[in-house]
C-alpha cells in the first residue's frame, strides 16, 4: 500500500491542477535494510526506522500512514499534534474508542488549519461521482435501498500463508473493516445518508493457515 500511495503522490499533479507539487521526503520502515532497499527501488532519498522522525521533522508537511490498524491512532494523533496534515489508510482504527479519539484530535487540528483524510479512494471513481450527483439533483428519487458488493479473491486460497492482516490484534476488524469499509463509505457518500444501525452475519471460512519460514509478514511496516 505504501508503494501505491507513493506512486499516487507522484502522479497526482500530472492529472490534476494542484496548488503544490508533492515531494516524497522520507520513507519509514521497521527494518533498516529492507526500508533502504525499498527506498532505492521507489526512488526515495531518505529513510528512517522510527515513525517519530516523520512527525518531528520541520520539512515534512504531510504524514501518510500505511501501517497496520493497531498503530494508526498513535501515529495520527502525534502527527496532528505536531501540525502535520494526515492521510490515514482504512480501517481508521482497531476500536471505536481509538476512532473517536482520532476524530477528536482531527477536529481540534482542523481549527488550526490542519487537514485529515482517510483512504476511501473509490470516492474518486467517475461512476460513483456521477451517482452522487444524480442523487443530489434528485434524479433518482427517494433512495430507499442500497446493495453493495466488494468481490475480491485475495486470501481466498486456504494455503495462502498467515499475514498481519489475519491477526485480529494487529488488523482489527479483518475483511469487514479492510474492504467492507469501502462499501460502507461509498453507500453513505453517494446517498448523503448515515448508517445508524447494523445487523450482520459473519463467517470465517478459513480457520487456520500455514506460517511462512519467517515472521516478517506479521510485523508492522512503516509509514
Amino acid at each position: 500500500m505504501g508503494a501505491a500511495h507513493l506512486h499516487a503522490w507522484r502522479t497526482a499533479p500530472r492529472f490534476f491542477d494542484l496548488p503544490r507539487r508533492p515531494e516524497v521526503a522520507l520513507l519509514v520502515g521497521r527494518d533498516e535494510a529492507r526500508t533502504r532497499a525499498a527506498a532505492e527501488k521507489l526512488g526515495v532519498e531518505e529513510i528512517a526506522t522510527d515513525w517519530r522522525d516523520a512527525v518531528t521533522r520541520e520539512d515534512i508537511d504531510v504524514v501518510d500512514i500505511c501501517t497496520p490498524g493497531d498503530t494508526h491512532a498513535v501515529i495520527a494523533e502525534a502527527a496532528l499534534a505536531a501540525g502535520k496534515h494526515v492521510l490515514c489508510e482504512k480501517p481508521l482504527a482497531n476500536s471505536v474508542q481509538e476512532a473517536e479519539s482520532m476524530a477528536a484530535a482531527a477536529a481540534q487540528a482542523a481549527e488550526r488549519g490542519v487537514h485529515t483524510f482517510c483512504g476511501f479512494s473509490y470516492r474518486r471513481t467517475p461512476a460513483l461521482a456521477l451517482a452522487r450527483r444524480f442523487v443530489e439533483e434528485g434524479r433518482l428519487g427517494e433512495i430507499r435501498h442500497v446493495r453493495a458488493q466488494y468481490l475480491q479473491d485475495w486470501l481466498s486460497d486456504a494455503d495462502a500463508p498467515l499475514t498481519w492482516r489475519l491477526d485480529k490484534e494487529t488488523a482489527g476488524s479483518g475483511a469487514l473493516g479492510d474492504i467492507g469499509a469501502h462499501s460502507i463509505d461509498a453507500a453513505q457518500w453517494v446517498t448523503g445518508q448515515q448508517i445508524d444501525g447494523v445487523s450482520a452475519l459473519l463467517h470465517t471460512f478459513v480457520t487456520s493457515r500455514p506460517v511462512s519460514g519467517s515472521a516478517e509478514g506479521l510485523g508492522a511496516p512503516g509509514t
